[in-house]
């Protein structure tokens, strides 16, 4: 039997799971139980058909067709499920307390969201329209948040208003951006570094398929550096996600991915980030109603210059 057959034989045991209404996320930290996220609420089920084998299966079937392995000596897997864009987590039990086996499975809405589906926050001095602009516009935008706010979501909505007859290319390591242009390319890379085919590579790549618009999707520490030269070198109207809490540490988020990869100056970095993004735009989901809020938009030019001015550094 074929990889690929294979492992749709054992997705199959997943199947009701990933169709679930209002499903946005499979955790199993233990075999035959199931923990699904379900409009913001966890609920259990138990099923004894994802029994240890089985689970251990998928993500060693898995690992091998995207060209990885999951095994004592390779104990963390990143990827999606082939020609879908759910996005896995897995970690061997050598890395676990306690527990046999850790898989997560993010499940993507089964539609795109609207700019208009986020709340605006009350204190937010921007319409929709205006939002819209800043994409028209081709300003460089960072997507801040936490885990599960909608970054990708956002980020989507953003693209339906770019001029479909643009080009874009998209690099990602999880098959996530989601865009209605038919000039686009996507080139999916591998989330380790040792790879063959890493975030160098692909923009790499990425830069010589005539790109109107090049895009990243989920910034850290190996990407953030390559953003930042692409957004320095005349690439406009780019649209990231990166994890923060809120505007002004999503600055130091970016500092600090970079600084990770390189060693450089913070006050260089932040020069370069100054020249490099023009907005971030902070989301936050309320756990209760499940909503999803944009609550601040930072002109990042602006802020950096008065932080500098207010420390007595010449702008």
């Amino acid at each position: 039997m074929s990889e690929n057959k294979t492992l749709q034989s054992v997705l199959k045991y997943f199947e009701k799971y990933l169709t679930m209404d209002g499903a946005n996320e499979i955790i199993i930290n233990q075999p035959c139980i199931v923990e699904m996220d379900i409009k913001g609420k966890f609920e259990t089920f138990e099923d004894k058909n994802l029994d240890l084998a089985r689970l251990e299966t998928f993500i060693s079937i898995l690992a091998t067709s995207r060209g990885e392995r999951f095994d004592k000596d390779n104990t963390q897997l990143n990827t999606s499920i082939p020609n879908t864009k759910y996005r896995v987590t897995a970690l061997h039990k050598r890395q676990l307390s306690g527990q046999d086996i850790q898989i997560n499975i993010r499940i993507p809405p089964s539609t795109t969201f609207n700019l208009e589906d986020f709340k605006l926050s009350k204190n937010l001095n921007f319409t929709y329209e205006e939002i819209k602009q800043l994409v028209k516009d081709k300003h460089n935008i960072l997507i801040s948040g936490g885990t599960g706010t909608g970054k990708t979501g956002l980020l989507n909505a953003l693209l339906k208003e770019v001029d479909t007859k643009e080009r874009l290319v998209f690099v990602q390591d999880s098959d996530e951006i989601m865009c209605e242009n038919r000039n686009k390319t996507s080139i999916l890379v591998s989330k380790r570094d040792n790879a063959k085919y890493t975030y160098r590579h692909g923009i790499d790549s990425a830069t010589r398929l005539s790109p109107e618009r090049l895009l990243l999707g989920e910034l850290d520490t190996r990407n953030t550096l390559y953003f930042l030269r692409l957004s320095n070198t005349g690439h406009k109207g780019g649209i990231s996600t990166v994890h923060a809490n809120d505007v002004e540490s999503c600055i130091d988020a970016i500092s600090l991915n970079v600084q990770m990869e390189k060693q450089i100056d913070k006050n260089i970095i932040k020069e370069y980030i100054a020249s490099a993004i023009d907005y971030i735009i902070q989301i936050q989901k309320n756990r209760e109603t499940n909503e999803r809020e944009i609550v601040d938009i930072l002109n990042v030019k602006e802020y950096i210059n008065k932080d500098k001015a207010n420390n007595g550094e010449k702008i």
